[in-house]
């Protein structure tokens, strides 16, 4: 074989590889990321979150009194309204939040952070706007992947975890 086809076999070879490559990447976040999207108003509202698996683990009940848990995994969970929300008295501004989960005694805590964008374990009190608490309920059968729900109903709905054997829920109004 001449050197010129040699190296034209080897071009070859290196663009087929990049392609297989390119084809096989995964996205941007990965397949491990999950949306979860409720219509509000003229837009929806969204929660964009990693889905970590249990493998066995019970990662809820490990979480330690009155620390923060990104809700997910990789970059830090992220929810965006185009319409203020009502958690109870609790009024959450249209815009986009980092959420964190937090153990406070045996309840949970919704935790609405302004800094989005960030790792997920990069967690800034000071940027926190407000709590909110969850319902817990079990569930009727485990959930392996983490999974984080918009449940509609009468003039607003519900962000609901699932993980394991616990349901965490946090109902809210559309503001008017």
């Amino acid at each position: 074989m001449t050197l010129k086809k040699t190296l034209g076999w080897t071009c070859v070879a290196v663009l087929a590889a990049v392609l297989v490559a390119s084809a096989s990447a995964q996205p941007a976040g990965g397949p491990e990321r999950g949306k979860a999207e409720m219509k509000a108003g003229t837009g929806s509202i969204t929660v964009d979150y990693g889905r970590p698996s249990l493998k066995g683990r019970d990662m809820l009940s490990q979480l330690q009194d009155g620390t923060f848990w990104r809700m997910g995994m990789n970059q830090a969970t992220v929810v965006t309204t185009p319409v203020d929300l009502n958690f109870g008295t609790t009024k959450i501004a249209k815009g986009a939040y980092s959420l964190w989960l937090k153990k406070a005694g045996g309840a949970f805590q919704l935790v609405f952070n302004s800094q989005t964008g960030q790792w997920g374990t990069q967690h800034d009190p000071s940027k926190d706007v407000a709590s909110v608490d969850m319902k817990a309920a079990p569930l009727s059968s485990p959930v392996e992947t983490f999974t984080i729900d918009l449940a509609p109903a009468a003039n607003g709905g519900s962000l609901d975890l699932s993980w394991g054997a616990t349901k965490l829920g946090a109902p809210f109004q559309i503001a008017k």
